[in-house]
């Protein structure tokens, strides 16, 4: 049976999108390689977002958890607290 760790990948692929988004947000060059890529900058994001969320979850799936968090826990609050720097992000440009 194959072992993949589906906790720490969506752990990582979670602040991974987080950086993703800010860092095509500010440096246009970037967003513009995404689209230019992939045809869409939101599509170029979800195929990294997945190449490491497979990657990670292969690589660490002999790991267990993360200091006094279980798998499920970190990737439960890396996915909500992802989700919430994403929207404040969006919020702080919108009244820029």
């Amino acid at each position: 049976m194959i072992k993949f760790n589906f906790y720490l990948g969506a752990t990582v692929s979670a602040w991974l999108l987080v950086i993703l988004i800010v860092i095509a947000e500010f440096i246009v060059q970037f967003k513009t390689f995404l689209a230019s890529t992939f045809g869409h900058h939101w599509i170029g994001k979800a195929v990294i977002v997945t190449f490491a969320f497979l990657a990670f979850g292969f690589l660490l799936k002999n790991r267990n958890s993360i200091g006094d968090l279980s798998d499920d826990k970190l990737a439960w609050y890396s996915v909500l607290g992802s989700l919430i720097v994403i929207f404040l992000f969006f919020i702080i440009e919108f009244f820029k």
